[in-house]
């Protein structure tokens, strides 16, 4: 998260049917060399189309040229262009190189779907409701684990897994203090509740999820401002941004139609938690899908401050455990 507030929900590492591009599997172009501004770079006639080929299939909001390249084997500024435009939009600018290697990610995503849904928006509207009713579960399970640890007459157990949940996914039994864990509950609660107010009623004027903007590159899935939906903030804007709202970027368009619900709940998190001002807001300190450990090793406070915790739990509460990297059209 940014100084701004902005949090995103960011891939691994690095439907509507399309073409395969190079190799048979359709996962990379089938480059012999690299193609890009690079001195390393050959551009070859034959890899040059494949690579203008590949950046015409995608729209200017998916990160592809406007207007269309034309397929004629030659490297130039408008190929170069349309290069680090593609880059910028699916892996930020930090990542946008200019440079299409053999094999590497920017190869594999211009094999990734392109049109897979015709609007993102209209797309992720569908998936609301499933969102709301794993949110509705992810409360009960909260209120069954408060029943269980507060030693109330359980014959049956109830509320012991759901107790072990919360444990799991927001360590709240690591809280200090007697009634520490209690505290911490009642504020995961507070951020489930929020989102259930959020997706339930959006107010007139209000564009709950809309297309990253062609001049923003966040490089993520989506990604909105803490606190977002809070009165004091709706009507405020970054770069042209306002921030109540919830921006889904061009990488979504390789996810598949489940993994939709994850996604929003995950920014509703963000977008209903205290504001980034308040040093109390929902960020991103780990991610559950990415290799890099960060996850796994986050603190209790962290944890009921990260958006990923709060999709992770309400999906397991759910009784449908969440592995980004299964709802992959094509894999990273």
């Amino acid at each position: 998260m940014s100084n701004t507030g902005m949090t995103a929900f960011c891939g691994t590492e690095g439907c509507r049917t399309f073409d395969s591009l190079g190799s048979s599997a359709g996962t990379v172009l089938g480059l012999s060399a690299a193609v890009g501004s690079a001195a390393r770079c050959r551009n070859t006639p034959a890899d040059v189309r494949k690579v203008q080929t590949a950046l015409n299939r995608f729209t200017p909001l998916e990160g592809g040229p406007s207007p269309a390249l034309v397929v004629d084997g030659k490297f130039g500024p408008l190929t170069l262009k349309g290069i680090t435009g593609f880059q910028k939009k699916h892996f930020g600018l930090e990542g946008a190189d200019g440079v299409v290697d053999p094999d590497k990610r920017t190869d594999k995503a211009l094999c990734t779907a392109a049109g897979t849904y015709a609007d993102l928006p209209a797309e992720m509207q569908k998936h609301r409701a499933r969102a709301m009713h794993i949110i509705n579960l992810a409360r009960m399970s909260v209120d069954r684990a408060r029943y269980f640890k507060t030693g109330k007459p359980n014959t049956w157990g109830i509320g012991k897994s759901d107790w072990e949940k919360a444990a799991k996914h927001f360590q709240i039994d690591k809280f200090p203090g007697a009634s520490g864990w209690s505290t911490a509950l009642g504020f995961v609660d507070s951020i489930y509740l929020n989102m259930q107010t959020a997706l339930g009623y959006v107010p007139r004027g209000l564009v709950l999820a809309t297309d990253e903007p062609l001049g923003s590159n966040e490089g993520a899935y989506a990604f909105t401002f803490s606190g977002g939906y809070d009165l004091s903030q709706r009507n405020l804007k970054w770069n042209g941004m306002p921030r109540g709202s919830i921006y889904l970027c061009a990488r979504m368009q390789n996810l598949d139609s489940d993994a939709f619900s994850y996604v929003l709940i995950h920014e509703t998190a963000h977008y209903v938690g205290p504001v980034a001002e308040t040093q109390n807001s929902i960020t991103d300190y780990g991610y559950a899908h990415r290799k890099d450990g960060k996850y796994q090793k986050l603190l209790p406070w962290q944890r009921t401050h990260n958006a990923d915790c709060y999709a992770q739990h309400a999906f397991d509460a759910a009784g449908i455990p969440f592995d980004l990297n299964a709802h992959l059209l094509v894999s990273a």
